[in-house]
């Protein structure tokens, strides 16, 4: 447990002048949601605007789910809970849990909070001290990289080169284990480049987590939206189960961004600390929203409706990347898993953020410049293929155009 957690529950002295502190001010301003704002404010223009830069599906939340969560507003669950989640939610979500990850899961391991980025935000808290080390994905989701800042932490980015299908070299990561390492994540499906780890690589992984003592955060935002026919869960339940903590979002996986439905699967002796940071923090999930859960997870048309949700985005992955190996100047590692492409546009000799910047202004097709997402997406850019399959042709055809005139 860190310092800051011990002293949660102490008050700071009453003079003490509150001001920005320096992880703060140098937050990440740069984000999808800022490319979204250049994107909107030029469609108040009256250009005709196509995103692909948000990760956000364009497919409504299953109505079965929808109704639940209705229901359970109307039947007056609208009232706190205890902060780390209604019990017997937990209880259910245990057995799903437990299945799913081949491995035993209690109900006081399940905790509930609002987005998965809390769950990083908990965990680090919890077990990161100013100066210890955090193994990040590089490319990789850039909020993980502020968060780690955030608690004092020091990033260290371990590459995914499309060379290597963006698969992670293990004497690479092993190289860059120290004394002072706390956590690794590992993302799969990735974002950005909509790769997936496959069983020869999770062994090595595992045998690396093995020989150390740090912890493993499994982001797995972009669970059910895979194409390689390989379970993770089954390759990666080999890990220490007392050193993995699992990260759940229903954001991607059921399309619902806006219901921030995080869900925390944590070893026993770290779920009492991340509730007390729960305490102090979010309070609990919303409980109508905490009720939905089993029917987005373990209701019979959960099946159905998840199998047709990833065939849709299936055929626009399979549209988007036939297009773009098509298209001049265009090196593609085809996505595996999750709603992106990250294809290297680094032979038109534009630097990816002008290729955006251009591409926008030029097309009105917004796209995520790839050094977002750390020095190895320099020379990619990242497009979500969430959007109808009319808008998306659409998109390439723009993209295509633009590429040749660069030609």
């Amino acid at each position: 447990m860190t310092e800051a957690l011990r002293t949660l529950a102490t008050p700071p002295p009453a003079s003490r002048v509150v001001s920005a502190q320096p992880p703060l001010r140098s937050l990440l301003r740069h984000s999808a949601f800022a490319v979204q704002r250049q994107a909107d404010e030029l469609a108040a223009t009256g250009r005709d605007v196509i995103h692909l830069e948000l990760g956000e599906p364009d497919l409504p939340t299953a109505a079965h789910i929808v109704s639940a969560m209705v229901s359970s507003a109307r039947d007056g669950w609208t009232h706190y809970t205890a902060p780390a989640g209604d019990p017997e939610i937990r209880q259910h979500l245990a057995g799903h849990y437990a299945r799913l990850l081949r491995m035993p899961v209690a109900a006081e391991q399940v905790l509930l909070v609002p987005g998965s980025n809390m769950v990083l935000h908990f965990a680090l808290l919890t077990l990161v001290a100013p100066g210890d080390e955090v193994l990040l994905p590089d490319p990789g989701f850039p909020v993980y990289a502020e968060l780690v800042r955030l608690a004092g932490g020091v990033p260290v980015s371990y590459p995914l080169r499309g060379t290597a299908g963006f698969a992670p070299d293990i004497a690479e990561l092993a190289a860059r284990v120290t004394a002072r390492t706390r956590l690794l994540v590992v993302n799969s499906p990735h974002n950005p480049t909509g790769a997936v780890l496959l069983p020869e690589t999770a062994r090595e992984l595992t045998d690396l987590v093995r020989r150390h003592s740090f912890y493993v955060l499994r982001d797995e935002a972009y669970r059910g939206l895979n194409w390689t026919g390989v379970d993770t869960d089954a390759v990666l339940a080999e890990l220490p189960p007392e050193r993995v903590i699992v990260s759940e979002t229903l954001s991607k996986s059921h399309a619902m961004c806006g219901w921030r439905a995080g869900i925390m699967v944590a070893p026993p002796h770290l779920a009492a600390d991340f509730t007390v940071l729960m305490t102090n923090t979010n309070c609990c999930m919303p409980a109508f929203v905490q009720r939905a859960l089993p029917a987005a997870l373990t209701a019979p048309e959960t099946a159905a409706w998840s199998a047709r949700y990833a065939a849709e985005y299936r055929a626009r992955r399979d549209l988007t990347v036939t297009r773009l190996l098509d298209m001049p100047s265009v090196r593609l590692t085809p996505p595996m898993g999750a709603f992106y492409a990250f294809p290297d546009i680094s032979d038109t000799g534009l630097p990816d953020v002008v290729f955006a910047q251009r591409l926008l202004a030029e097309t009105g097709v917004a796209v995520m410049p790839g050094s977002s997402y750390g020095r190895h997406g320099r020379g990619h850019v990242r497009l979500s293929f969430t959007q109808p399959p009319d808008r998306l042709t659409d998109a390439l055809d723009r993209m295509h155009r633009f590429l040749a005139e660069l030609a």
